[in-house]
């Protein structure tokens, strides 16, 4: 057998990895804007939807939480936030309700004040947040 044949298998055998179809979800950018948009005023209240995660208290599903953009993992829950049609990964957390602050954060990040919160926040309260 040649080396070239040889070489040919062997890549042929390697698995080849695979490439994400998505960049990281950076918000830093956003997150600035809206502090200076809180700084200024224009901001100054969040106010949490009212529409929280479906179906949380009929069905005693275990995966699922009360707030919106959280499910349970293993024995952590994440966080996940939809863009154009698009399941973004936010992170896991040791507790739902760190999880859903999270969601929060992104959600005001991505769409100001029309985000979907799962729970209300003052100007000062969203800055610490950011900050």
């Amino acid at each position: 057998m040649s080396e070239r044949s040889e070489e040919r298998r062997s890549e042929a055998s390697a698995p080849k990895r695979r490439k994400r179809k998505t960049k990281e979800l950076d918000i830093r950018e956003k997150l600035l804007r809206l502090r200076e948009r809180i700084l200024n005023h224009s901001l100054t209240e969040f106010i949490s939807s009212s529409k929280k995660a479906q179906s949380a208290h009929r069905m005693k599903i275990k995966r699922r939480s009360k707030y919106i953009g959280v499910s349970k993992n293993t024995s952590n829950w994440q966080a996940l936030i939809n863009i154009g049609h698009i399941k973004k990964y936010i992170g896991t957390f040791a507790t739902e309700l760190q999880a859903a602050r999270a969601y929060d954060l992104y959600s005001v990040a991505l769409r100001a004040e029309y985000g979907s919160l799962n729970f209300d926040y003052t100007a000062d309260e969203m800055l610490e947040r950011i900050e």
